[in-house]
């Protein structure tokens, strides 16, 4: 990794670090949040990992995925919106991966790590009742590490 970027990334957790300040601490898992903590329409959101440290850019956790959404004054869908499609159903602990790439790679990322296999996954942008069901018990497991194993870091 070369000393500029290496510089950038300790200048983009400090920006981050002060932002957190600014807008009210720590971060918090989407099981903590709801669409009454004052989102904004657009914006910028980013999940960090426990265990998932930070090597050369100093220590903490390492933010693991960047997300943005609604960017353009045009957009007619809110942030919170595209959070709750990430955080699944909390009811039922499900979801739909087909409508959130995050819940698409966290899912594949547990049957590599768990050994699972669930042929239909990722496979076609809708899926038939069946397919669904069959799914769920991924789905859950996704549901659960999102909302629960990811702290989310909010900045407007």
């Amino acid at each position: 990794m070369t000393d500029s970027r290496i510089s950038d990334l300790q200048n983009f957790y400090v920006l981050l670090g002060s932002l957190s300040e600014k807008v009210g601490g720590s971060a918090r898992t989407l099981s903590a949040c709801s669409g009454r903590f004052g989102w904004p329409r657009r914006g910028v959101y980013f999940f960090m990992e426990e265990g998932e440290v930070r090597s050369h850019s100093g220590s903490g956790s390492r933010i693991v995925r960047v997300g943005t959404h609604a960017l353009t004054k045009g957009s007619g869908t809110k942030l919170w919106s595209r959070l709750k499609q990430h955080q699944g159903q909390r009811k039922t602990g499900g979801g739909n991966h087909r409508g959130s790439i995050f819940r698409l790679l966290v899912g594949t990322a547990i049957m590599a790590r768990n050994g699972h296999d669930f042929p239909t996954w990722g496979r076609r942008s809708k899926a038939p009742a069946d397919v669904r069901a069959a799914e769920n018990a991924l789905e859950c497991e996704v549901s659960k590490v999102i909302c629960d194993a990811l702290p989310l870091a909010r900045h407007r």
